[in-house]
């Protein structure tokens, strides 16, 4: 395999766009030096054969010829010659493209300026000192030879300038160049700038995408074991609870999430350390050959996917807790086919336009990653999602698990932390907040005990360690205490009626302030309606997605039902304006709707902090 990307020639307007370039760069140099550098005919000086030589290196053999022989014609045409063009001459031309496309995919087994040196000597040789000779032989006779002197000087500096092209990163990067010894080194915004590439575009749902992209890279997921989690809420805090438990335990845990709230590298984290830029980018240069030479190119979950499983195979992880990202059944995670536990945390409406408009629509979806006598779990509470999950658990022959919640008995629920007793499990200590987190952790402790009955050792301990030391943002989160700001990123109707129950709980009948923005593809009625519940204010924003409200839409709303709500240009307004009131009125701030306001408050509240 050589170092460079082995393309379709009409796959790519990119591709199509580059040979005619490199083309008409030959025929202009061609031309130039016949017109200014030909002393004699023979004893011309010329550097035509560089971009044939660079197309073949990049295109092969096939394309390398066309754009070789194309040129010669073309150069033939502009220069209003009156005899017929000499065949042997083009043939050379020709085959200074094929040689150098052979030589740098069959010949050339090292890399990089090795794979273009050799190239372009053998090039040179068969082309311009072998053949070309022959067709120049009856216009010039002995004085061909010459030529053998001349190209002496002309191939080695041909060849200078095309290590020098191809070692730019800007230029090697513009033509699709990929040296495999990584002469150069993408930068980390660089990484994530060619991840959220907008060529990303979304496309028909499946794994057939994500399937090539891992059989390619040798199927990394396969070295691993997975706890593979789907669910419309909660999933999150159920990963983050469960991979603690298994660090605790003493296994390497890997873990998978989505979205981010502050920084990319949280999707994927190893014992609660994310990945570092310096490996994210060179996982990213591992990957970009192979998925640029796929025709049908994998989403951006896909390709971030396909990164997660290198990232952990890697590293050698014992267990990888794997969020779903969207529904299950064709979610790019359910390309693994080596899980120890499939748990669908709960079933509600959301994403209804992709997932289904009933609950039983999305449960179909939801348990699709239920894997072959692999056991799962049912964390959620509706009846007819449970008939969808557990019928297929049983076409699967997949021991069902059924959480009984009646079981969890909750001690403490206040602002420092929360005290559960689930079945046999007492005094477990969670220092997330929410009213609903007691049900998340109930499902964690069943996957626990599941787990335990298939051999895997943990023990009572690393339990208790485990859930006490968890984290994981955004989720009822306390972010200040003077005065008492909260924010959760509940951004869907069940998301924000639990954040909602959550306040009535800690807070009894006092009202809030609240900062919301919302997606306009939600249901932001039914979501300001809830908010309103808990609301003595509403500052409203737009977030920062293509996708949301405009924050005067979203205030009409709540003006219409009574509640006063301003829209405010920037969360900093907001925020600044809402501590202004929390302050005057003691009481505290709370802000949700949506994930995409997180970072963005981290970032207002650091300044705050910093400036007093």
């Amino acid at each position: 395999m050589n170092s460079t990307k082995k393309v379709k020639l009409f796959g790519s307007i990119k591709n199509l766009t580059v040979c005619a370039m490199l083309t008409a760069t030959s025929v202009v140099i061609g031309i130039f030096c016949k017109n200014f550098l030909d002393f004699g005919g023979v004893f011309r000086i010329t550097f035509e054969n560089l971009p044939i030589i660079l197309t073949g290196i990049l295109f092969g053999p096939i394309v390398g010829g066309v754009v070789g022989a194309g040129s010669d014609l073309i150069s033939y045409l502009f220069s209003n010659q009156m005899y017929p063009p000499n065949l042997i001459v083009t043939f050379g031309a020709m085959m200074v493209g094929v040689v150098s496309g052979i030589s740098s995919r069959f010949i050339v087994r090292k890399k990089g300026a090795p794979q273009i040196i050799v190239s372009g000597a053998l090039a040179h040789l068969v082309g311009s000192l072998i053949i070309k000779p022959i067709g120049l032989f009856e216009y010039y006779q002995f004085l061909v030879f010459w030529r053998i002197p001349i190209y002496l000087v002309i191939a080695p500096l041909e060849i200078l300038l095309l290590c020098i092209l191809l070692k730019r990163r800007s230029f090697a990067s513009a033509v699709g160049y990929v040296d495999s010894k990584r002469t150069y080194k993408m930068t980390y915004d660089e990484a994530l700038e060619y991840i959220h590439k907008v060529n990303w575009t979304f496309c028909n749902p499946g794994l057939e995408r994500i399937g090539t992209l891992c059989e390619a890279l040798g199927n990394p997921q396969k070295s691993l074991k997975f706890i593979h989690v789907a669910g419309t809420n909660g999933k999150g805090s159920f990963c983050a609870m469960l991979s603690s438990v298994l660090q605790s335990a003493g296994y390497k845990t890997g873990l998978f999430t989505s979205p981010y709230v502050k920084t990319f590298n949280e999707r994927m984290a190893i014992n609660k350390e994310m990945i570092s830029n310096d490996e994210l980018v060179a996982l990213v240069e591992k990957i970009k050959p192979v998925v640029d030479k796929m025709i049908d190119k994998p989403t951006e979950f896909e390709l971030i996917t396909a990164i997660a499983f290198e990232y952990f195979a890697k590293n050698k992880c014992d267990y990888v807790v794997l969020e779903c990202g969207l529904g299950g059944r064709l979610d790019s995670t359910n390309i693994v086919d080596t899980s120890v536990l499939s748990v669908i945390t709960g079933i509600a409406i959301d994403h209804a336009s992709i997932l289904g408009d009933t609950i039983e629509k999305i449960a179909f979806e939801k348990a699709g990653i239920i894997k072959s006598d692999v056991p799962c779990i049912w964390g959620g509470e509706n009846n007819d999602a449970e008939i969808v999950i557990s019928n297929r658990a049983q076409e699967m022959g997949a021991p069902f698990y059924k959480v009984d919640h009646s079981l969890t008995q909750i001690k403490q629920l206040t602002l420092d932390g929360t005290i559960i007793d689930f079945g046999a499990h007492k005094d477990i200590f969670i220092p997330l907040l929410g009213e609903y987190q007691p049900f998340n952790a109930s499902n964690v402790l069943c996957a626990i005990d599941v787990l335990r009955q298939n051999g895997v050792e943990i023990s009572d301990n690393a339990i208790k360690e485990g859930l006490s030391c968890v984290v994981w943002h955004a989720r009822f989160e306390i972010l200040s205490k003077a005065p008492i700001i909260i924010a959760d990123g509940a951004h869907n109707p069940e998301g924000v009626l639990s954040a909602v129950e959550s306040v009535k709980k800690y807070f009894n009948d006092q009202k809030l302030i609240a900062i919301t923005g919302v997606m306009a593809d939600k249901d932001y009625q039914y979501i300001a309606r809830q908010i309103a519940r808990i609301s003595s204010e509403v500052l409203c924003i737009t977030p920062d997605n293509p996708r949301a409200l405009n924050a005067s839409e979203y205030a009409e709303v709540f003006n219409s039902i009574g509640v006063k709500a301003t829209p405010c240009e920037s969360i900093e307004n907001a925020v600044s304006r809402a501590i202004a009131i929390a302050q005057g009125e003691d009481r505290a701030i709370i802000c949700l709707g949506s994930l995409y306001m997180y970072s963005e408050l981290c970032a207002c509240l650091e300044i705050k902090n910093q400036s007093t």
